[in-house]
């Protein structure tokens, strides 16, 4: 068969630039995600709870509540009953607690995102294209950030808007612009810190129950140790092995609102500890993506 009869023919168009794959890897790996039924619990999870801090804020700003009502729902999420949510640790509890969500759903999600990829031996297919390991690598970091959007920093700029719509609308939004960057930041951190390090280790591990006992041992048996190291000592700054309590201070400095005056000196050495990790993180991954041979 001739090639003109197949049909085959030159690409005349204007061609565009290997970066465009890593939106492919995104869209690629989030349809992954969310297509799993498996996740849906996690994922109903997390929704569940935006709903519900989406009907505290409801209630306590259109219905006429006691005082008394008023402040238990407050103080039950988080929030200060005696100021504005707009000046509390509100939105740091709202996305503290919808990253624990996010924490369980890459867990399992590391191996199916990045794991395969060097388990199947597929990363050298892909590598042997126009993608190049830088592309590969921003790919999936932007892939895990957009989990983690998803799931924290957006559901967090809608109970922003929401409660600007409930009570003076542009105002509160002008008035408390601040809130939203630190939404922007505490997110911007959440996506770093989170994608660097479950990709890194899934890069290693591959499957699924190494890579799951890996990010338990980090996010939960250091800080289980950190927490008795402080209680032995007293020193708070045990306490900062912990990564999840490291990006709760960095959320703390990104809103400029401290529960306690250490804290605040505890969040540069948290951010300090955050950034020294990842960058490791980084390196290992760097290194590890290197090591695959490519035919090209």
């Amino acid at each position: 068969m001739q090639i003109d009869q197949a049909h085959y023919h030159g690409w005349n168009g204007r061609l565009r630039t290997p970066w465009v794959a890593c939106v492919a890897i995104v869209r690629v790996a989030v349809l992954q995600v969310f297509r799993n039924k498996a996740y849906w619990l996690v994922l109903g999870l997390g929704a569940l709870r935006f709903l519900a801090f989406w009907s505290i804020i409801y209630a306590v700003t259109q219905l006429a509540l006691p005082p008394d009502v008023r402040r238990v729902l407050l103080q039950q999420f988080g929030f200060n009953a005696d100021s504005d949510l707009a000046q509390d640790n509100g939105y740091i509890g709202f996305m503290q607690g919808q990253s624990v969500i996010v924490m369980i759903l890459l867990a399992f999600s590391g191996s199916l995102l990045v794991g395969s990829d060097f388990r199947l031996k597929s990363l050298p297919f892909y590598l042997s294209r126009r993608i190049d390991r830088r592309h590969y690598i921003v790919g999936k970091l932007l892939a895990i950030s957009s989990v983690v959007t998803i799931l924290t920093t957006l559901p967090a700029l809608l109970l922003f808007l929401e409660y600007g719509m409930f009570t003076s609308a542009p105002a509160y939004w002008v008035d408390n612009w601040r809130v939203a960057v630190g939404v922007l930041a505490f997110g911007m951190v959440l996506c770093v810190v989170n994608s660097i390090l479950l990709v890194a280790i899934s890069a290693y591990l591959q499957r699924i129950v190494p890579i799951t006992i890996a990010w338990a041992s980090l996010f939960l048996l250091v800080g289980r140790l950190g927490d008795y190291l402080y209680r032995e000592t007293e020193n708070d700054f045990w306490r900062l092995l912990d990564p999840w309590r490291d990006m709760r201070l960095v959320g703390q400095l990104c809103f400029g609102t401290f529960r306690r005056e250490i804290d605040q000196d505890l969040a540069w050495w948290a951010l300090a500890i955050l950034g020294s990790l990842s960058a490791v993180a980084l390196v290992a991954l760097v290194r590890r993506v290197r090591a695959v041979d490519v035919v090209e």
